[in-house]
């Protein structure tokens, strides 16, 4: 090969470098850890060359667009984060547990002597580094790390070449003139050219290309090449170090009698890293002019094929976990969240047969609970357990917070965790507290496959993250639902004291207007039509008033009075009311099509009222461009309710539809599409007066079909329906 320019196409075409799947382990490890500080994730990166120049690639590229270059890791991985290093880690790691053995066939070549010698100058440079006051320390460590990376790109991408250039006699100078001779570039150049590549320092490329320079070109450069320079060569000479040559003067407040101070305990000091890190490291044969043979002894083979299982297991595990993390993450509520464990139990162990127990708001009960989605679902409804005084496997496991398994071949005296086998049907049930803030939240039952009896190790550690993280959202969840149901009540506790002020106040001004009109209606003994009018005048005016009294209506039980209604005449008057009084506007018209044969039914006929009132008027504000409203009444049937015949009234616009921000929670207090001036009761006093009648209330709406409102009122009032309802009970 001739140019250069095609070795560095090659290099470029042979994909990513391999790494250290120990150091990976061990970020992984730290950066799953809350309280690692930065400083220990910085030093495990700074301990890989590879990974290390992946962080310092990454926060200088233009991506995140700093003013200035980072060269020390501490920094680095402060901007990053543990998540984006986590992220490098992994898509170096995939990659290398593919390719791992790239390196194993290649002779005269040991990947394990690699890592040492590059440990060894690090460690080397960061002494000298710290004996003349050098400012960069951790840019004189990164140096000396990388000094021979252009050597592992190399015999990656030219194993065959570098073979026959290892071959011969190991010496710096020779090695150069035989990369130049058999690729006509040198692992200095392409080390140097690498790191240009991803940005870093100039000055960092500059060591790297000129640590086998002659000693005099050395002299005129900066610290940074002087103590890479000067670093190799102690690497290279560590049981030599008086017969190095005189660089007395080379670094100012270093002498030639500093060596020996320096080179004391560095071996040691990589041992240490090595072994803290759980590297698979080499030392170099100490005979001159014996090339390095690439054998592994079968104990180092083995370390290797346990760390890559290892890594792989993590790399399965962190991958899914992601998934699972992200399902959680956009849950919404509970059913979603279960739903995600759920299929967590599925993807990561194979598992179908998923049952929750939930704790109650109170804690005294735990309640069976499963995603719509999962076959169990209509049997967990009628699953409960007390938590005071039971026997149960399951309570135990919930109040002691700790795993347990339960098996058909261990002695039940509890018969609900004997039923559990029988409904999850396995012979094995591993039992998985659910946690939040230290409190028992809860149990997962999982129905292991009939050829599993228990999981391993790491899969139940696995299986207590993923519980942990469900615990902890269940948590949130219920937090964020009661918050919402402690505001909501102090919402309507404002809107209770304010309705009582202005109740107190309304009131006596229509009590006056109906004495007058009794006064009048006595004065006009003879005129009947006129009597009529006003009688009708004084009804509604009871009406406005009752309803005033009901204003406090979310912090009190209503009293409405019960009678036997015709509600299609009902429904006549109040259309016929709000006509005349131009309640809707000429551009909108309202359609009345009753169900004749309908029969009377006992209900309050001034609740029925108010309901029609503020639905017709809600669909009427909702069609600003006019439109027409049906209202319609049928005989119905609830099937959720005991005794549930009655009458079906529907109220249908075609409208613009309501927004779904607004359908999510339609019947809350305070919620309204409606310009400034409009409370957001109007459908939440709907809503409760249906409730209070015994009845339902549902709604569906779409942008093409507008909106429909169907509520069901029973034929018999609430009380006889209870009434009802204890005697089939």
């Amino acid at each position: 090969m001739s140019s250069k320019d095609n070795v560095y196409s090659r290099i470029q075409q042979s994909g990513n470098l391999p790494t250290l799947p120990a150091i990976l382990l061990k970020l992984l490890a730290a950066c799953d850890k809350d309280d690692t500080p930065m400083s220990e994730i910085a030093a495990i990166i700074n301990n890989d060359p590879v990974l290390s120049c992946k962080v310092l690639q990454l926060v200088n590229s233009a991506y995140y667009g700093f003013r200035y270059s980072f060269t020390g890791m501490d920094k680095a991985v402060v901007y990053l984060g543990a998540n984006t290093l986590k992220n490098i880690a992994v898509t170096m790691s995939v990659h290398q547990v593919f390719e791992r053995k790239r390196f194993k066939n290649v002779g005269c070549f040991t990947i394990n002597v690699f890592w040492y010698q590059s440990l060894m100058c690090a460690t080397l440079a960061r002494r000298i580094a710290q004996k003349i006051g050098f400012a960069g320390m951790d840019e004189a460590y990164l140096s000396g790390l990388l000094h021979n990376i252009g050597r592992l790109l190399l015999i990656s991408t030219f194993p065959k070449e570098h073979e026959s250039i290892l071959a011969q006699p190991e010496d710096g100078l020779n090695t150069l003139w035989a990369e130049t001779q058999h690729l006509g570039v040198t692992h200095c150049e392409i080390g140097s050219w690498l790191i240009q590549e991803w940005h870093m320092s100039s000055v960092m490329a500059d060591a790297v290309r000129y640590h086998h320079e002659p000693l005099e070109k050395i002299k005129e450069a900066f610290p940074l090449v002087k103590i890479v320079y000067l670093a190799n060569l102690l690497n290279e000479n560590s049981d030599d170090v008086e017969n190095i040559p005189a660089i007395d003067g080379l670094l100012a407040g270093l002498q030639h009698s500093d060596m020996q101070t320096i080179v004391e305990g560095a071996a040691e000091e990589v041992e240490q890293i090595a072994a803290s890190l759980e590297i698979i490291v080499q030392k170099p044969p100490e005979t001159d002019n014996v090339p390095v043979i690439s054998v592994v002894a079968d104990e180092t083979e083995a370390q290797e094929d346990a760390l890559q299982g290892d890594l792989k297991a993590r790399i399965k595990n962190i991958s899914l976990l992601s998934n699972f993390l992200l399902s959680l993450a956009q849950a919404g509520d509970i059913a979603g969240i279960i739903a995600a464990c759920e299929q967590a139990m599925r993807i990561l162990f194979n598992i179908e047969k998923v049952l929750f127990f939930l704790t109650d708001p109170g804690n005294i009960l735990l309640k069976g609970q499963t995603s719509s989605a999962n076959s169990l679902q209509q049997t967990s409804r009628g699953l409960t357990l007390t938590l005071q005084q039971s026997s149960s496997l399951i309570v135990k496991t919930c109040q002691d917070m700790s795993m347990a398994y339960l098996t058909a071949e261990k002695s039940m005296d509890n018969l609900a965790d004997t039923q559990i086998l029988t409904i999850l049907q396995s012979s094995a049930v591993l039992l998985v507290p659910l946690v939040a803030d230290h409190k028992p939240a809860g149990v997962i039952l999982l129905g292991l496959p009939q050829d599993v009896h228990t999981l391993s190790a790491s899969d139940q550690k696995l299986v207590q993250v993923v519980a942990q993280q469900t615990g902890l959202c269940l948590q949130l969840e219920r937090m964020k639902e009661q918050r919402a149901a402690e505001l909501e009540a102090e919402r309507r506790a404002t809107v209770s004291l304010t309705a009582r002020k202005v109740a107190h106040e309304i009131n006596n001004p229509l009590g006056i207007i109906s004495n007058y009109i009794t006064s009048i209606k006595l004065k006009l003994a003879e005129d009947e039509v006129v009597k009529n009018e006003l009688t009708v005048i004084d009804e509604e005016i009871h009406r406005i008033s009752m309803m005033i009294r009901q204003l406090d209506l979310f912090s009190q039980d209503s009293k409405y009075s019960f009678a036997f209604t015709d509600v299609n005449a009902t429904i006549a008057d109040i259309i016929q009311l709000i006509k005349a009084a131009q309640f809707a506007r000429p551009e909108i018209r309202i359609f009345f099509a009753p169900d004749e044969s309908l029969h009377h039914i006992l209900t309050a006929k001034d609740a029925l009222k108010q309901i029609l009132i503020n639905l017709l008027k809600n669909s009427a504000e909702a069609m600003t461009g006019g439109g027409s409203i049906t209202v319609t009444t049928k005989q119905a049937t609830e099937e959720r309710l005991v005794g549930g015949e009655g009458v079906e009234i529907g109220v249908a616009d075609t409208g613009p539809g309501l927004p779904e921000s607004v359908s999510a929670r339609l019947y809350s207090p305070f919620v309204t599409t409606k310009p400034k001036g409009h409370s957001g009761l109007g459908l939440s006093i709907v809503h409760k007066i249906v409730k209070d009648l015994g009845g339902s209330l549902s709604c569906t709406s779409s942008p093409t079909n507008g909106t429909r409102f169907s509520i069901f009122l029973p034929n018999s009032a609430p009380d006889e329906l209870r009434q009802t309802r204890m005697r089939q009970t």
